[in-house]
């Protein structure tokens, strides 16, 4: 009874309502393998709230009479009282049954009309005494599956299931196993209702069929036999080709299956699967006359980046939420034809594994491979290059490195499913979960059915698809644009790699500057300056200073053609750096490569804001520790990118209108010094300067510099001289012309000087300079500049005996006036 309707009248869109329910009840109950038949009756109330015209959520409390047969125990009463809460659902079409909406036709024009594949995962759990004991033992399936609707009411499904759950007490084995083959009628509840209509947001449909099931774990071999099953599958409408479904299912065997533990002496096995199904649309119809075209390398190439977790899978760890690790995935690949493609893959994370040993054990893992793709929505619904969904398949080989394995290079195979959610042509959104399987040999613990390594991932991230180049199109567009130089700011997280939850800890920060040149519209060269800091051990810091040169690419670019107004962008790039490091009074040169990507999001025709993660290998003692191996770091860097004006297209003559000029500056700053008293001692350093510009591009300059910190094993302050003479090169004019009027110039700094110290046996030295000067000019006569400098000398000169080098890494900020 509708009391909200009975108190206020009725009203269809009213959107809580309360309702009174009462009714008999009749039910078959069963006690330590005695089965009785029950009667009763209950009355309720049911609180719904409207979440659409056909949805309600309700929540409904019970009370309830049954006789005696229900708990098969007597009582003086000769009835017991129960107590339930039900909450759920109610589905109410908004056409009325007796009005059938025949307005859209069931197409039959093509066999791969109304074709579907489907794709779920869930639990399964087999009957056993004691409700609490089957659920206990429930374990994973997987199950792919193929179908067609013939009729708006009537389909046909074959499936394929592969699980485990617990077997029975008193088995051979451990785990059940069990791979299925099934066919299955399909009768869509919903349509013979109400009609047929393609666009219903949620269908209704029965499920009854027929299993041929093998079966392992209860004996010594494994048993064939036939099986029943059905169900009831609800699927939601996603959009026109993809559904989400939910599908209950209860599947009946004989008693060779497991013992016949369940009902009348057979088997039976729940199942609560949840899915996505891919239906096939009329070709014809969502037709846009794009013919796919491979003529060039370059066509039809796309890259993914991403990051996920991953599981090393075993009954131990599915338990065990620290076993979770993380991955990061690149791919790079290219369409042969509308359905299929090939990708190579790389991967590297690290995942736990309580197999070995109570505690945990990390285990880093590296691998690459190729990948067989199957788009199959290609496949089943024509080649649409302008489709927002897609739904691709990948199976394939790969080589895998894991660390701490008794089989350290493992061979393996792979499969997975990715959906793409395409934001634009170029950019788009993807969702992979993926299974790698390995031999018994790769970690301590497998999956325990199948005696075979498996590594579950589930990865997430960027997908671009990249047109074909043409150089020859975007060069006139490329030569008129005069910022194609470009200088770059960024500070961050800087650190050893480490596969365990050191990483984090022991990160330091970075800085880096760069400055480079856009010489193609596809590619780029950068030189880079970094510093760094950052922990060995919880009470040793290293110190690092470098130079590097990058390779750098515009995937935006190559994406969707050259512009000088593209929002996002990402630029990978490759690179080589050599640089020094410290850490106590241990001197390395150090060489390396890096590779990486660089987010940049464009701010105004000068300016650029990025976000640049990068990996990297670096000799061995790169933190003063010899591990007889590569040293692995990691880097994540953000910061701002200003791109100067250039000279034009036709560039200024090196002399036109230039005047030598000459400037004297003063600066002000801080830096760290290698043998500080302690890691957070910075000093105090003033630089006074003079000197000319002799030519746009060459300048020199004379300066006495002075700075004073605190020595390790001394008390007193030192007061450090240097005289110097260093050679200026004006970098911006040397990559983008000269300009009389720029407002921002960076320059090189290379020099020599003449150092003495007021340490007690103190020696004078020679030392070298090389660091870099961004300047921005206020007006004809003042600029503002900021100088990070790097000061190598004789440790002598501080009165350090048992050294050989002084380093100092140091910033100055100051200001410049012209004559």
């Amino acid at each position: 009874m509708n009391m909200s309707a009975l108190a206020y009248g009725y009203n269809e869109k009213r959107v809580f309502e309360l309702i009174g329910v009462a009714g008999l009840d009749a039910g078959y109950s069963r006690v330590e393998g005695r089965g009785k038949l029950f009667g009763g009756g209950h009355l309720g109330l049911q609180g719904s709230v409207r979440l659409s015209p056909s949805v309600d959520l309700f929540v409904e409390p019970r009370i309830g009479w049954a006789n005696d047969a229900l708990t098969h125990a007597d009582s003086w009463r000769n009835y017991r009282m129960t107590g339930t809460v039900l909450a759920g659902l109610t589905y109410m079409p908004t056409i009325p049954i007796a009005t059938r909406n025949h307005t859209d036709e069931f197409d039959r024009s093509s066999f791969w009309n109304h074709t579907f594949v489907s794709f779920s995962s869930g639990v399964n759990v087999l009957k056993v005494p004691g409700i609490k004991n089957s659920l206990k033992g429930a374990g994973p399936h997987f199950t792919a599956a193929i179908g067609k609707w013939f009729s708006p009411s009537s389909g046909l499904r074959l499936s394929g299931v592969v699980g485990y759950g617990d077997t029975p007490a008193g088995s051979e084995s451990n785990y059940l196993k069990h791979v299925d083959a099934r066919a299955d009628y399909l009768l869509n509840v919903t349509n013979v209702l109400w009609g047929y209509d393609e666009d219903r947001f949620f269908t209704l449909s029965g499920v009854a069929g027929v299993n041929v099931t093998g079966v392992k774990g209860t004996d010594k071999t494994a048993n064939y036999l036939l099986g029943a099953g059905v169900g009831m599958q609800g699927s939601f409408r996603l959009n026109r080709s993809v559904d989400l479904f939910v599908e209950p299912r209860l599947n009946v065997y004989g008693k060779r299956y497991a013992g016949g533990r369940g009902y009348f002496n057979s088997d039976q096995l729940g199942e609560l699967n949840i899915g996505l199904t891919y239906h096939a649309t009329d070709r014809r119809e969502l037709s846009t006359g794009t013919k796919f075209t491979g003529r060039k390398f370059t066509d039809n190439l796309f890259m993914t980046t991403g990051l996920g977790a991953q599981l090393f899978v075993n009954k131990t760890n599915l338990k065990k939420g620290g076993a979770w690790g993380p991955i990061a995935t690149a791919t790079l690949g290219k369409w042969l034809s509308p359905s299929s493609g090939l990708r190579l893959v790389g991967t590297a994370g690290y995942f736990g594994n309580y197999s070995a040993s109570p505690s945990r054990e990390r285990h880093a893992h590296i691998s690459a491979g190729i990948d067989y793709l199957w788009n199959i929505t290609s496949t089943m619904s024509g080649y649409n290059p302008e489709r927002v969904f897609e739904l691709i398949g990948s199976a394939g080989v790969n080589f895998a490195y894991t660390s701490k394995s008794n089989r350290q290079w493992t061979p393996g195979l792979d499969g997975g499913l990715q959906g793409i959610w395409h934001l634009n042509d170029f950019l788009g959104l993807y969702l992979e979960p993926q299974v790698r399987v390995y031999g018994d040999k790769m970690v301590k613990g497998n999956l325990g059915f199948m005696q075979k390594d498996v590594l579950f991932s589930l990865s997430a991230g960027l997908h671009y698809r990249f047109t074909p180049y043409s150089k020859a199109a975007y060069r006139s567009r490329f030569i008129e644009n005069d910022r194609r130089m470009f200088v770059s700011v960024a500070g961050g997280a800087s650190g050893m790699f480490v596969a365990n939850k050191d990483l984090f800890k022991r990160m330091g920060t970075g800085m880096q500057v760069s400055v480079g040149k856009w010489f193609t519209p596809l590619s780029a060269w950068r030189v880079n300056g970094t510093v760094a800091r950052m922990d060995i051990t919880r009470s040793q810091r290293m110190h690092y200073a470098g130079v590097g040169v990058d390779y750098m690419m515009s995937l935006a670019t190559l994406a969707k053609g050259y512009s000088t107004t593209h929002v996002i962008d990402v630029v990978p790039f490759v690179g080589a750096t050599i640089g020094t490091s410290y850490r106590h009074s241990d001197f390395a040169v150090i060489p390396g490569i890096d590779a990486g990507a660089q987010l940049k999001f464009n701010v105004s025709r000068s300016l650029d804001l990025f976000v640049e993660p990068k990996v990297g290998i670096r000799a061995d003692r790169f933190n003063g520790i010899d591990n007889g191996r590569p040293d692995r770091v990691v880097a994540l860097l953000g910061g701002v990118t200003y791109k100067p004006r250039g000279a034009g297209r036709v560039m200024r003559s090196l002399t036109q209108d230039f005047k030598p000029r000459t400037f004297v500056s003063l600066g002000a700053g801080t830096g760290l010094h290698n043998n500080s008293a302690s890691r957070n001692d910075f000093s105090f350093r003033t630089d006074l300067t003079i000197g000319r510009y002799f030519t746009p591009l060459s300048g020199i300059r004379l300066g006495v510099t002075h700075a004073d910190l605190r020595m390790a094993g001394t008390v007193d302050r030192v007061n450090h001289t240097q005289v110097h003479a260093d050679y200026l090169l004006d970098m911006t004019t040397l990559l983008n012309g000269y300009v009389p009027d720029r407002r921002f110039t960076l320059s090189g700094i290379v020099g020599v000087g003449l150092n003495t110290s007021s340490a007690p046996t103190a020696k004078v030295s020679f030392g070298g300079n090389v660091g870099a000067q961004a300047k921005l000019t206020l007006s004809k006569h003042f600029d503002l500049f900021v100088e990070p400098l790097l000061n190598m000398y004789n440790a002598k000169t501080d009165g350090r005996q048992g050294e050989t080098t002084s380093l100092s890494a140091n910033v100055l900020l100051g200001t410049m006036y012209r004559f």
